[in-house]
């Protein structure tokens, strides 16, 4: 198996890449990968268990912890860079502020048959063992990335016009509730159903910003 590598982009469909694949000098002992699902309960039924409505997946995250240690090089040639100068290459890659795109990398991780898309949620860095100049030996590296997919991506695998799907829609200026359910489920008169479901007194002044969740729902 191959070392576990570190790409960075300027775009979200991670098709310009602005920082070239980084080896880690070590693999990580263990990846940890986190999968979630939002779910929004309808209090209206009043269920002992609660029926939770799907909203939609939640981000996923990949979790992995490096060693770098300048005490016992690995390199073939005995040598190894210097710990420093590879905890900079990974924040370069992770961490640092992208010029062109007015913000920090995106990112692809690949090792062995595992690829994950995303971008920084946390970088810990902790050193240990320092030369007699305080230059450190060992660094001890904690990363968290949250997947990242881009618009043009997600509406490949989910229409958002589909009446199958629950999501979460934050109600626009001047935009009413009726004409959000004419337009996403093509029946104005279904107000009253999201209005319940989405535990409001009415549907009529909603203010904007509200954020309203979309049932499953259908014309009869």
């Amino acid at each position: 198996m191959g070392k576990l590598t570190i790409t960075a982009y300027t775009d979200g469909d991670f098709s310009s890449e602005c920082k070239p694949a980084l080896e880690l000098p070590v693999n990580p002992a263990k990846l940890k990968l986190g999968k979630g699902i939002r779910y929004a309960e309808d209090r209206q039924l009043g269920s002992l268990n609660g029926s939770n409505a799907y909203v939609r997946y939640r981000p996923e995250t990949l979790s992995f912890e490096c060693l770098l240690d300048m005490t016992h090089p690995t390199e073939e040639n005995g040598e190894q860079r210097p710990v420093r100068d590879m905890v900079n290459a990974v924040e370069e890659r992770l961490y640092d502020y992208n010029t062109e795109s007015h913000r920090p990398s995106f990112v692809k991780v690949e090792h062995g048959d595992i690829t994950f898309f995303g971008q920084l949620k946390t970088l810990e860095t902790e050193y240990a063992q320092f030369d007699p100049d305080g230059v450190p030996l060992r660094a001890e590296l904690k990363v968290t990335l949250t997947g990242y997919c881009s618009r043009k991506e997600e509406k490949r695998h989910f229409s958002k016009r589909s009446p199958d799907v629950s999501r979460l829609v934050t109600l626009k200026e001047g935009q009413t509730l009726a004409a959000l359910c004419h337009e996403i489920y093509g029946d104005a008169l279904l107000v009253g159903q999201v209005a319940r479901f989405n535990n409001l007194n009415g549907y009529r002044n909603i203010p904007a910003g509200t954020e309203i969740l979309l049932p499953m729902l259908r014309k009869s």
